[in-house]
């Protein structure tokens, strides 16, 4: 399989979203696979038991009922995230790297929207 060599190589890959990680079989089976999966874990639960846990700085809300559901989805869509980003950008498949990090990116701010709009003014 052919490399993909249209991006940048860099020293650092912390704080730089917009191009691939660097990194080897390990970060991609722990980051790439073994997170999403604990992170889907929690996101299956939060939608089946519709319970789940509004993450703050000071204190965590439970929610339950259709904010928990939209949780999920968030949770979801953060577990994409790391998968696209460490698994496939390190592979490295750039087009569904980029593509599966915006969608799981937008999938987040959907969530939370829903999430806010249903907590705070349904």
């Amino acid at each position: 399989m052919p490399v993909d060599e249209s991006y940048p190589s860099r020293e650092s890959d912390f704080g730089d979203y917009a191009h691939p990680p660097d990194g080897g079989w390990v970060k991609l089976a722990l980051l790439g696979v073994a997170l999403p999966i604990v992170i889907w874990y929690f996101a299956g639960k939060a939608w089946i038991t519709e319970e789940a846990t509004w993450i703050g700085s000071r204190q965590n809300m439970l929610v339950d009922g259709n904010a928990a559901k939209s949780i999920a989805v968030v949770y979801l869509s953060a577990g994409l995230f790391c998968h696209f980003r460490w698994c496939w950008g390190i592979i490295p498949v750039y087009r569904v790297f980029e593509i599966g990090t915006v969608v799981s990116l937008l999938g987040v701010i959907g969530g939370l929207g829903y999430s806010v709009y249903y907590l705070f003014f349904w």
